[in-house]
């Protein structure tokens, strides 16, 4: 039994429920909160903030490149060396930043879903960002940038003892 895809009305509920989530945490911590690192590794809510940043950025600009019937951008390479190094380049960056950053590419995202995507387009297939040969449906691709999302604010909500209502 085939499975459904994700529809263009449903990717745009998650993209706001991400946003949603993104508001409270930073509504509710405070900056030295966020800025103080609380995983094993050493990660703070700034540097998960960066993280998805960076991934949903790339994610971005190969979709828009693809939409719009331009070259794809290479592909980046993926792992915990390039997370650690996306991680170290962004440390010195201020926190206000980090959550613009965050907060611009999420709505460039949900702009491009909403404005220049339909069920038909987003069930068409795409080179991964951080993968030269694997492809998926572009509304799966986003739905991975929203689970990604999911993941790492339950994580803090965890953390911080946020209750999961958000």
């Amino acid at each position: 039994m085939a499975t459904s895809l994700p529809t263009r009305d449903m990717l745009l509920v998650s993209l706001r429920a991400d946003q949603d989530r993104f508001n409270a945490l930073v509504g509710l911590l405070s900056d030295a909160d966020q800025e103080k690192a609380f995983t094993p590794e050493g990660w703070s809510v700034k540097d998960f903030l960066s993280h998805m940043t960076h991934w949903k950025r790339a994610t971005h600009a190969l979709l828009v490149a693809y939409f719009h019937d331009q070259p794809l951008p290479a592909a980046i390479p993926e792992g915990d060396e390039v997370n650690a190094q996306q991680r170290q380049q962004d440390a010195a960056r201020p926190l206000a930043d980090v959550q613009a950053a965050w907060e611009e590419v999420h709505e460039r995202l949900q702009r491009l879903v909403r404005d220049e995507a339909d069920d038909t387009r987003l069930a068409d297939e795409v080179r991964l960002p951080w993968s030269d040969t694997e492809e998926r449906p572009i509304c799966l691709l986003i739905r991975s940038m929203c689970n990604h999302d999911a993941e790492h604010f339950t994580l803090i909500e965890h953390h911080f003892h946020i209750g999961s209502e958000q």
